[in-house]
Formats: C-alpha cells, structure tokens, sequence
C-alpha cells in the first residue's frame, strides 16, 4: 500500500518535531508507539505486536528499525530511505542504539516514550541503561508528540471523514439487521460487512453488538443471544481509513421502550447535546463532560453513569480506536477544544443486567462551532 499522504505532509510533520528537539537541546527522539510511529512516518503494519522503532535526529537524519521481513512492508508504506531490518535472532534494543550511534553519533541527549504500550517495562529499562552507558541522558518525551497529533492537518481530516462514511454505513447496516428474532452474531456480521463494503481496512478495536440486559456491561459484543422485541440493542463501531477512526454509538430498538431503559433514552440524548454545547473552540472539555453528568443528573439517572464523556479521535491501531491519552472530556482536562481537533462525545448508561443506553457523535471542531461526523439514520431512535 503507497503512502496515505504526500511526501511534504510528513516532511512537515518530522520538521515540526525536529524544532521541537532543537528547542530542547534533544539530540535525537527514539519513537515506539505504532500511532506516533505512522504519524511520522506512513509506516502501518499489523506487525506493530513485535519490537520496531522510528529514530528522528535533531540534524535531519531518520531512518526505521523492524524485523527484517517487515522491511519490505516499510518500503512501501512511508519516503524514506533508511529502513534497517533485524534478524528474528538479534537483539532489537542493541540494534535501536547502534543505530541511533550511526545517525547520531556522540547523542548526549535522547528522547524516549516512557507511556508506550508497545515498549514494555524490560526493553524499556535496558535502553534506557545502554543509553546511558553510551553516555546520553535520557528524557520523555510523551506530551511532545501526543501534541503534535492532537491538531489535525486538512489531509488528517479528509482521512477522519472517509472513516465516518464507513462507519455510518457500517452502523446504518447493524441497525437495520437488528431486529426481534436475529441474533447478535447476524447484527455482527451485518456491521462487519458494512464498515469493509464502505472503505474501512482492519479495525481499531472490533464493533460491539449487546442487546437486552447484556447491554449493561460496559464493553460487551455479540453473542448467540436472540433480540427481543420492547428491548434496546446498544451498537458501538468504527471504520478505519488510512489508520484513521471516526466512531459512533447508537441504540436501536424495535417496538416500545419500558422502564429504566425507557428513561434512559431521552436522556442519553440530552447528555449528549448538552455536552455538544460546549464542544466548540475555546469550550472547555472539562465543562462539557459536567453537562453530560448534568443532564443525566437532572433526570435522575446518575447512579447510570460512571465514565468520562468522550476522547480525541485519530490515528489507531488495536487495542483501541480512540487517542484518550491525548484528551478527554473529563473532570481532570485543562485544555480547551480549538480548531482541527476530532473528538468523539459518547455518554452511555448502563444498568448492570437490566439495560444500557448510547449515543454518541463524533464532531470536528470548526472556527466557528463543529461539525457532527457520524450518524445513523436507520432504526428508532426518540
């Protein structure tokens, strides 16, 4: 697969972090993390479960290190020249540092991902330790990069949305398929088939299909369970595209709404617009996660709601779709939205063994507001 964007884009992505590393006398950065890794590069590959990294020197230099059959993965997939391989039987974390000693000879001081997922405590430790016997001091550099992703260029948006068409279409065809009598695993099927028919390559984190009361398990997918009638079926999915996501949630339901869950619709649907209120340049992500709470609050459901209401979207690979660790919509946000940013609004209610309740919305911010990405127009819905 060629390049998702032209050469110049990630040109002035690594030229922004090179005058980051400038700015703070970084001799060079070692990236770990598959997401940060393709930001800066193009590389994507599934094989991201085994050792690769991205050196990025102060002076210009770049180059790639993986195992050796996924060099040919690389070479197609990103501009650069320097993509080095490593036997099954070599040593990763010797070859990343011999490596870096070629690029960046006499390397004082060297930025590493201390929150990588990828780069466990073992080899985290022992580069950290043959760093410093080389003679370089190390320092994180996490907020850095996690920065620099959370804008996004015109190109990282046309990406978001080609994934929210798939997805949209992908939910549109779960939630014509879940109706009394199918099974989860049918309502399943359909999403898969809609999200791949529509454009997505292989997902983030997988859809999650639960109807009934297996709908108040936060994280549940599709079963042999048969849908009733009276009962809702909480969808939750995300196309990717160009290892971009854009997902949504929505609840469909054939027949009528009785109890708790009956309550809980309405007002999912409030939380989720009184906290689309704030979602707007210069908003507060903690104030918008407060009117969700508000809302659900207001309608004395609180005792339903125990999460944070939404996270940046963009760039995934598994385990996750979304890029939480970039912000949330939580108590403890102190960044305010601007434009550029992707963020997915996503209150859920959920009743152990009774009922659960999600809409969602994933919104570019804009100028002057934002602009709701993702929708399902098939199904009921209040």
């Amino acid at each position: 697969m060629p390049p998702v964007f032209p050469a110049a884009e990630y040109g002035r992505r690594l030229a922004g972090l090179r005058a980051t590393l400038k700015a703070q006398e970084l001799d060079a950065v070692i990236v770990h993390t598959p997401e940060n890794v393709c930001y800066l590069s193009g590389h994507a590959t599934p094989g991201y479960y085994t050792y690769q990294c991205l050196i990025v020197t102060a002076d210009g230099e770049a180059a790639l290190l993986m195992r050796e059959t996924e060099t040919v993965n690389a070479a197609e997939t990103t501009y650069f020249d320097r993509v080095t391989g490593f036997p099954d039987s070599a040593d990763p974390v010797a070859a990343t540092v011999r490596l870096l000693a070629e690029l960046a000879p006499g390397a004082r001081t060297v930025g590493v991902e201390a929150r990588s997922w990828f780069l466990p405590p073992e080899p985290f430790l022992k580069l950290g330790g043959l760093l410093k016997a080389a003679g370089a001091e190390v320092t994180h550099i996490d907020d850095v990069l996690a920065a620099a992703r959370l804008l996004k260029s015109p190109l990282e948006i046309e990406q978001i949305r080609n994934a929210a068409r798939a997805t949209n279409a992908g939910m549109a065809a779960a939630a014509a398929a879940a109706v009394p009598g199918a099974s989860e695993r049918a309502v399943a099927a359909a999403a898969f088939g809609g999200l791949i028919s529509a454009g997505s390559e292989y997902f983030g984190m997988e859809p999650f299909v639960a109807s009934g009361p297996r709908a108040g398990t936060i994280h549940a997918s599709w079963t042999d369970r048969v849908i009733q009638a009276d009962e809702p079926v909480l969808l939750e999915m995300s196309a990717t595209t160009g290892r971009y996501n854009a997902p949504l949630m929505h609840t469909v339901w054939t027949g009528t709404l009785t109890g708790e869950a009956a309550a809980m619709a309405p007002a999912c649907l409030a939380a989720r617009d009184a906290a689309l209120a704030h979602v707007v340049p210069g908003g507060s992500p903690a104030a918008a996660h407060a009117a969700c709470k508000q809302a659900i609050a207001d309608a004395g459901l609180a005792h339903t709601y125990r999460k944070r209401s939404g996270y940046s979207v963009g760039i995934a690979f598994a385990p996750d779709w979304g890029e939480g660790h970039l912000l949330s919509l939580g108590e403890n946000e102190q960044r305010v939205f601007a434009p550029g940013m992707v963020v997915h609004v996503v209150p859920t209610l959920r009743i152990k063994d009774t009922a659960g309740i999600g809409f969602s919305a994933t919104v570019l911010l804009t100028e002057d507001g934002h602009e709701v990405l993702t929708s399902c127009d098939t199904g009921a819905e209040l």
